[in-house]
């Protein structure tokens, strides 16, 4: 019995990894109907490594669920598979309250987009429709706002507006469920104009008021103060992840400790700061946040989430690296390796121009004077903004000449629009090249298939291995859609 538990497990795995790998799918392959036989061993199986791959929803309760559920699994004739949690909710299923769905790493379904919806996406999840109309979402992506909805159609079978409002309602299912925020900043926090159109839209999708779903907390006083867990597929390689941001880590802005993360953070206007680290006995990692302003809270966690690498496939990665056999053995050391990233595409940009041709400390030295001197309290600096950048003097750039102002070129496009920055800007400015490129594609974006070919690290650590008797460059298209965490894997190593 339990052999033939491995056997379908291993199956769904392979089908899985088929359905996620491959950033080339078309995209009439990226919205095709998953396969109910495959999809129903893998809910049976219970396995936690299929916990966002795909959800389930239940005609007889009304419900749609997570493939990890603890209910009892409800007969198959009843069972309908959808490849995310807005597909579901637009079929008119509630999310269950026992696994509940806004807690599941985020669905791989968006594999195999465009990169223009790929951005859609991404900027939709940190509230971009919260505080802006559709037709301005089409202006920032450079297309119109007709050929956007036809894309959302084409490539993901939802609507931008159906996408957002259920990520609204899960985000707001979750503050509601985790903390003690009263309702009103939860509405508020979760993207929603009013209290009235919260509740509606609430007691709609959910059938339920919002007061139900607090399970009795009571709301406290007005904060922007809460925890949460973020939730990802394990295994996670936390070690791996501290040893990174320890590595980077900017004095004053940023801290870590033995087991946490640290540092102050800008959205806007809006300043913060957050804690993080595991969540003990759990999938999760537990997270402490402040914000002046609770309708920064999504966007803030959508961004920590990106940080952390929390919505990864470790079992798909493992797919394709592991057929590799000089990584294999570095997999097997580092289970759940992550490609961890920066607070922000810009601050990327920043991060990869000033570390040209220096060493890492050398790089967070100099991060550190700057942000000292474009921070209004030297008490608790912040990542220095464009604005602030672009007027300072020439004596607080510790750097060439040429990098001070490429630097400066960068500020000034970008100075009071600093989440408006794309990767198209950056490539294009005079002293950046294909190194600087990579690494800000790969630290800010959050792109899984960037390999920074030439960097001195990664030849460092492939001239290491054993059997590494092929060029580096040769070598790393075999690792695609992963070279992301192909070259992470490579730096983690060399740490033995």
């Amino acid at each position: 019995m339990q052999g033939r538990f491995w056997l379908v497990r291993a199956a769904c795995r392979v089908y899985i990894a088929c359905m996620t790998s491959d950033n080339t799918l078309t995209a009439s392959t990226a919205a095709a109907p998953l396969d109910p036989e495959v999809c129903r061993r893998a809910r049976l199986s219970r396995d936690t490594r299929f916990d966002g791959e795909f959800y389930l929803g239940v005609h007889t309760t009304g419900i749609y669920c997570r493939p990890v559920c603890p209910a009892r699994a409800p007969a198959e004739k009843n069972v309908t598979y959808f490849h995310n949690a807005a597909l579901a909710a637009q079929a008119g299923f509630r999310p269950c309250l026992r696994c509940r769905p806004e807690s599941a790493p985020g669905s791989p379904a968006w594999n195999g987009t465009s990169t223009t919806v790929q951005r859609a996406v991404r900027l939709i999840s940190e509230g971009a429709l919260n505080t802006a109309s559709l037709g301005e979402l089409a202006v920032r992506l450079g297309i119109g706002e007709r050929y956007l909805r036809k894309l959302f159609a084409r490539e993901l079978g939802v609507s931008p507006q159906a996408l957002a409002l259920n990520q609204r309602l899960l985000f707001a299912k979750k503050l509601l469920a985790e903390t003690t925020l009263p309702v009103t900043e939860v509405a508020f926090a979760a993207g929603f104009g009013s209290l009235r159109r919260f509740n509606s839209a609430v007691q709609q999708h959910f059938r339920l008021p919002p007061r139900t779903l607090r399970k009795g907390k009571p709301g406290h006083s007005s904060s922007a103060s809460l925890e949460l867990q973020l939730h990802y597929r394990p295994p996670y390689d936390w070690d791996g992840v501290l040893e990174f941001f320890a590595r980077h880590a900017v004095s004053g802005v940023e801290a870590v400790t033995a087991n946490s993360y640290q540092r102050t953070v800008t959205l806007g206007d809006t300043r913060g700061r957050f804690e993080i680290g595991p969540a003990a006995g759990k999938q999760a990692l537990r997270l402490k946040l402040h914000l002046d302003d609770s309708r920064m809270i999504m966007a803030a966690v959508s961004r920590i989430r990106r940080m952390f690498d929390l919505d990864a496939n470790p079992a798909a990665i493992e797919q394709v690296l592991g057929q590799d056999p000089n990584l294999a053995p570095l997999l097997k050391r580092f289970p759940g390796i992550r490609s961890t990233g920066h607070w922000s595409l810009y601050e990327a940009s920043i991060r990869g121009i000033v570390g040209q041709q220096i060493s890492t400390q050398a790089a967070r030295g100099a991060l550190a004077r700057l942000a000292t001197a474009t921070s209004p309290d030297p008490e608790q600096p912040v990542f220095p903004d464009a604005a602030a950048l672009a007027s300072l003097g020439d004596q607080h750039f510790p750097m060439p000449g040429r990098r001070r102002e490429t630097l400066r070129a960068l500020c000034q496009h970008c100075s009071g629009r600093d989440d408006e920055l794309d990767l198209d800007t950056v490539a294009a400015l005079k002293g950046v090249g294909p190194w600087t490129v990579a690494m800000v594609n790969l630290r800010g974006n959050g792109h899984p298939d960037t390999f920074p070919l030439g960097d001195l690290g990664l030849e460092r650590a492939w001239a290491r291995l054993p059997g590494a008797d092929t060029s580096l460059r040769h070598q790393s298209a075999h690792w695609r859609p992963w070279g992301s965490y192909a070259a992470n894997l490579l730096w983690r190593s060399l740490s033995l």
